[in-house]
């Protein structure tokens, strides 16, 4: 059927269109904006959640061997300016030693000699690329992991 639009006598809504059985055709900007507010919330509270890694950890020291004795001084002498003090932060440069993810079950101590003898290259975090340290003799290396593993126990990183 057709209609004829010199006879027709039905007034034009733009909402409907001539037909009064068609649906109503909306504007999708709306569904846009929801949906683009619903990401932003969705991003604002997954960048909010992200773990930070504290720049400065405040380990009690226990009594140490003869080689974490010998470990902390190389520490200090050799690390101290990336690491902080006795490697507990308190640089932009270096992450604190004396944090969780340094445990020997997530960086063992294959991983530390590899890293001072090697080097490692700038990871997708807040610190720089960790320099290989000729230096370090194996036994200064065997001193150092000695030292982080001491306090780590003792005082349960966690």
């Amino acid at each position: 059927m057709t209609i004829d639009p010199k006879n027709d006598n039905r007034k034009y809504n733009p909402n409907i269109g001539v037909n009064d059985d068609a649906p109503v055709q909306k504007s999708p900007v709306k569904w846009m904006l929801m949906l683009l507010a619903l990401i932003i919330v969705l991003t604002a509270g997954t960048l909010w959640k992200r773990e930070k890694i504290s720049l400065k950890a405040t380990p009690h020291f226990p009594e140490l061997t003869t080689s974490g004795k010998l470990g902390r001084i190389i520490v200090n002498e050799q690390c101290a300016e990336c690491h902080g003090e006795d490697a507990t932060g308190n640089s932009r440069n270096g992450p604190p030693l004396m944090h969780p993810m340094y445990r020997e079950e997530i960086f063992p101590d294959f991983h530390f000699r590899r890293v001072l003898k090697e080097g490692r290259p700038s990871r997708a975090w807040q610190f720089g690329p960790m320099p290989a340290q000729p230096q370090l003799s194996d036994e200064d290396i065997t001193n150092v992991i000695a030292f982080i593993r001491e306090v780590h126990d003792a005082t349960g990183v966690e």
